[in-house]
């Protein structure tokens, strides 16, 4: 049976979380403060130890320090609040994902279903850099110039995070490609993996193609459609060429990486979604801001971590 550490110093929200992971087939053992996180550590080494920063006897960044030295056990940060820096925090630490308090019940199963020893994302990744210098392939990436090898050093690196990835690179050179081996390594491998292009669909359609709709929403819906978001959960969501994405869209995208939670069309209820999105453009992200077709506060959303895919001329092998 896997084994949680909880920290947290709120003793009433700390006993309800470990009850929710208890029945989601964990034992469970709770600390609230570094000492006693500490000695739990050294009773048991936990699968997965979820932690608050905030302590009564210091930071829980120490803790983090301490934990990188258990090779089995995944940390996930709590948090107060969904932020573009609690997403950089959780990256530079080294967390696999975050939650937001207060958290929900499907938040915190998503979770808990990904749990995967780090070292079973680094033995995966391993096996694929020694087909790399066997085959010349990284999964499904040819090529072993030095730009290629600085892309699948990225795709290693943030992989197995839960940060939003945006990938830029020239029409043709392999975007969707690097995308899905982003979900490959991920911890999400197992959940679906869906691409879509969004210059490819109707600005009237978009929005329903997205979140979905109810029935009778508007003329022709003669049945409920589940959008993109419910259809991925559990997964990852690739959308490129999301500059082709209108505006009006592009708030309400950015409003579901904020709040983790959307509406479908025609409809009052609001859907929570456990998605991983990674973005592409053909377009230099700054220009497209600039030219009105990107809004800023959506690509800082969204760059949390760039990759750039070189064009297939300097990679000719």
């Amino acid at each position: 049976m896997p084994h949680a550490l909880l920290v947290d110093d709120d003793a009433d929200a700390a006993e309800t979380m470990a009850m929710l992971i208890a029945s989601e087939g964990f034992t469970v053992a709770t600390a609230g403060t570094l000492r006693d996180a500490r000695r739990q550590l050294a009773l048991q080494e936990p699968d997965i130890i979820l932690l608050d920063l905030m302590l009564p006897d210091g930071s829980g960044m120490e803790l983090f320090k301490d934990a990188k030295a258990l090779p089995n056990a995944e940390l996930v940060l709590i948090t107060g609040h969904a932020s573009l820096d609690t997403s950089l925090q959780a990256f530079r630490l080294g967390a696999a994902d975050y939650l937001v308090k207060p958290m929900s019940l499907k938040q915190l199963q998503g979770v808990l279903s990904r749990v995967t020893r780090p070292s079973a994302l680094k033995a995966v990744t391993g096996d694929m850099e020694s087909q790399l210098e066997q085959d010349g392939h990284f999964g499904a990436l040819w090529g072993r110039s030095p730009p290629m090898r600085r892309v699948y050093e990225q795709i290693a690196r943030v992989a197995g995070t839960a940060v939003s990835v945006f990938i830029t690179g020239e029409s043709g050179s392999g975007k969707e490609i690097v995308a899905r081996t982003v979900h490959d390594l991920s911890r999400r491998r197992a959940g679906p993996f869906l691409a879509v292009n969004c210059g490819a669909i109707s600005p009237h359609l978009i929005e329903s193609e997205i979140f979905g709709h109810e029935k009778g929403s508007f003329t022709g819906a003669d049945r409920q459609h589940l959008g993109f978001f419910e259809r991925t959960n559990g997964g990852t969501l690739f959308l490129d060429e999301v500059t082709e994405m209108p505006l009006d869209m592009q708030v309400k995208l950015l409003r579901v990486l904020e709040t983790g939670t959307f509406m479908r069309v025609g409809s009052t209820q609001m859907q929570e979604t456990d998605v991983r999105l990674i973005a592409a453009t053909n377009r230099n992200p700054l220009q497209a801001v600039a030219s009105g077709k990107l809004r800023e506060d959506l690509m800082y959303r969204l760059n949390v971590f760039p990759i750039h895919l070189p064009p297939l001329r300097e990679r000719a092998e």
